[in-house]
């Protein structure tokens, strides 16, 4: 049956095909014999070649189907025109983000098309560096000693951590046990200056502080989370200037981590101190991991504050950055840059968004 399905799917691909070149080759152009660039969910990418000028291009068919309606054809359409019309007006480092639109219209009233300039897709080392936040080891061991060995990414990654991992809801919850003091007025001073004091620690020395209620060996934290050693140590340093962070900041702090509360009265719980420690322990590691991992460039503006600090570590991203922050600014709002819809100009190591479908152009609503 299956074979069956994948012959009939062919035969009405190899229609669909000769309808495409009945349309196009009048135009002066022709598909390659391995025409099929690629596939999303909105149509397909062929490869193509002006017979009279040797030309070669990217032919982007855009059918109306179940995940492309008619309004979704006539955005698409009508980005790609912006770019057509506008591109040249861009300063160049940021047109050369953008491709190059030769011509955009319809075959019929139900399919759509675009044609631009053919380019290639980047290599995987680049790809995993720039998007892949899970998967593969490898290329995530890349990244993380590119942000390691880079200073000024490094210290705002230190301040995210931190930040982020000590306002969680459940450090309250379970510190509002300990004691009736939460916090001093100078909580965010305090906070500020155990972010620097943990980045100034982590840069020079070599040593991994021995924390108190993690289990050593296989299976611990670590292990679990982080794959090096240079990791092991960020993490340890981050989670031991924490823990010093609220020793200052809550008074019972150093006898609840000992145990010395859990006793007459069992007033915080049996081996509470362990569980917290274990947590909270987990609550940093999770979010230093995350941050460690991230993709270097946003998939849209609208979030892209949690990645600019990546720009000194990534310059290769920050020229595409920049290019869209300036089409945002042209009231063209990049959307869903993933890895599978940027590719490189041949030739070069620029870096050019293909797929404009999803991009939010601010439209007269008149």
């Amino acid at each position: 049956m299956k074979l069956l399905f994948e012959n009939w799917r062919s035969h009405l691909n190899e229609g669909v095909e000769e309808k495409y070149e009945k349309f196009f080759n009048p135009k002066g152009w022709y598909f390659e014999s391995e025409m099929e660039l690629g596939e999303g969910a909105f149509g397909k990418v062929y490869r193509a070649e002006n017979k009279e000028t040797g030309q070669r291009a990217a032919i982007k068919i855009l059918p109306v189907g179940m995940d492309l309606g008619y309004p979704e054809l006539k955005a698409e359409l009508e980005n790609y025109e912006f770019i057509k019309n506008s591109r040249n007006t861009f300063p160049e480092e940021v047109a050369k983000h953008f491709p190059e639109v030769y011509e955009t219209g319809k075959i019929n009233s139900k399919i759509g098309y675009v044609i631009m300039e053919l380019l290639e897709p980047m290599p995987t080392d680049v790809k995993n560096s720039l998007f892949a936040t899970t998967g593969d080891l490898e290329g995530r061991a890349v990244k993380t000693d590119r942000i390691l060995a880079d200073l000024e990414t490094l210290s705002q990654i230190f301040g995210r951590v931190i930040d982020d991992s000590y306002f969680h809801s459940h450090v309250y919850n379970k510190l509002s046990r300990l004691t009736k003091r939460e916090g001093t007025a100078e909580s965010y001073k305090i906070i500020e200056e155990t972010t620097k004091e943990a980045f100034r620690i982590y840069t020079t020395t070599k040593e991994t502080p021995d924390l108190p209620g993690f289990i050593s060996g296989g299976g611990n934290l670590f292990s679990i989370y982080f794959k090096t050693d240079r990791e092991k140590r960020l993490a340890s340093v981050i989670l031991d200037s924490m823990l010093k962070m609220f020793s200052r900041l809550y008074e019972n702090f150093d006898e609840a981590i000992t145990g010395a509360l859990n006793d007459d009265g069992q007033r915080i719980g049996r081996n509470w101190h362990m569980n917290f420690l274990r947590s909270f322990g987990n609550r940093v590691s999770m979010q230093l991991k995350g941050e460690l991992a991230k993709a270097v460039i946003p998939t849209k503006m609208s979030n892209r504050e949690q990645y600019d600090v990546r720009k000194t570590a990534f310059p290769e991203a920050a020229s595409l950055f920049n290019a869209m922050e300036k089409s945002h600014e042209a009231q063209f709002e990049p959307a869903d840059v993933h890895g599978r819809n940027v590719m490189v100009r041949p030739g070069t190591d620029e870096l050019v968004i293909v797929d404009l479908g999803l991009f939010d152009l601010m439209r007269d609503e008149e």
